[in-house]
């Protein structure tokens, strides 16, 4: 008798081994799930049934809530929908610089050979491990400076650093790509310019699209900007953190933080969830490539 083959099974150690993961994972996975939820359901409240009790899920749903987080949510002079204009045009144009920066600095640091070349890398690697607080008042008084506070003509220029996360990864995509394609290029007549625009900016399309979806999320959540830098641009993170704290002295006013908090999440939930797959691939690829 032939006997059976044992590839594709699973010992039963390696089942209780998943098993027991997947229970953690689980877990955990719920644990992020419940503050949407509970944000969610309170969103539908009176302040009323918020205040009496939390957790219950109330009777009637309020979906009047969401319409009223446009009508009374503001900070200082600008409505709800400002605050969403604003985020939505800082985000936008914060990814587009940055990663437009980032993309030619990585190249050029990766593919041409210039006296300090590897210091430029180094350097560019230390700027990931100081962390904000370290350079925010010198940062905050070369901003005064330059006339770059609530100036949207010059403030864009903070985020063409260039030297950041996505360099890195960008760096090591355009580091594992082989000369052969500069060197077919070249003998087409391409110059430097058009070699990176016609040849490495389409071939690392997958990591730049994942990176500027990835800035975009953090720059919809970023209130550090719009609270130190462009206090006339409120952003929508920087008009919920102050209403929060406002909230507690205004009637009926946390069924309404909640609804706006769930209008401002949408977007991001969308983009995410969309580009999921399309992220973790891109990213860790070019990332572990260097």
């Amino acid at each position: 008798m032939k006997k059976k083959s044992r590839i594709g099974k699973i010992s039963p150690g390696v089942k209780t081994f998943r098993a027991v993961f997947f229970f953690i994972f689980l877990i955990y996975g719920i644990t992020l799930m419940y503050p949407l939820l509970w944000a969610l359901i309170n969103a539908g409240k009176t302040g009323v049934d918020y205040f009496e009790n939390s957790f219950n899920i109330p009777k009637y749903y309020l979906f009047e809530n969401f319409i009223n987080a446009f009508k009374s949510f503001r900070y200082n002079d600008t409505s709800f929908l400002g605050m969403l204009w604003n985020t939505t045009w800082m985000a936008a144009l914060s990814t587009f610089v940055n990663i437009a920066c980032s993309t030619i600095t990585a190249y050029t640091v990766a593919r041409f050979r210039f006296p300090f070349r590897t210091a430029v890398f180094s350097i560019a690697i230390l700027i990931q491990i100081v962390p904000i607080v370290g350079s925010g008042a010198s940062a905050y008084k070369f901003y005064h400076d330059m006339g770059m506070l609530n100036n949207p003509g010059l403030y864009w220029l903070v985020w063409a650093g260039g030297f950041d996360f996505a360099f890195v990864v960008l760096y090591g995509y355009f580091k594992s790509i082989g000369k052969e394609y500069e060197e077919a290029a070249i003998m087409d007549g391409c110059g430097n310019w058009k070699l990176f625009i016609k040849i490495m900016v389409p071939m690392a399309r997958p990591s730049i699209v994942s990176l500027m979806i990835l800035n975009l999320i953090t720059m919809w959540g970023d209130y550090n900007t719009s609270l130190l830098y462009m206090k006339d641009y409120p952003s929508v993170a920087l008009g919920i953190y102050m209403f929060q704290e406002e909230s507690r002295f205004i009637a009926n006013s946390m069924p309404t933080l909640f609804a706006a908090i769930i209008i401002s999440i949408i977007p991001v939930l969308l983009i995410f969830s969309t580009n999921q797959k399309m992220i973790m691939t891109n990213v860790t690829a070019g990332g572990l490539k260097g």
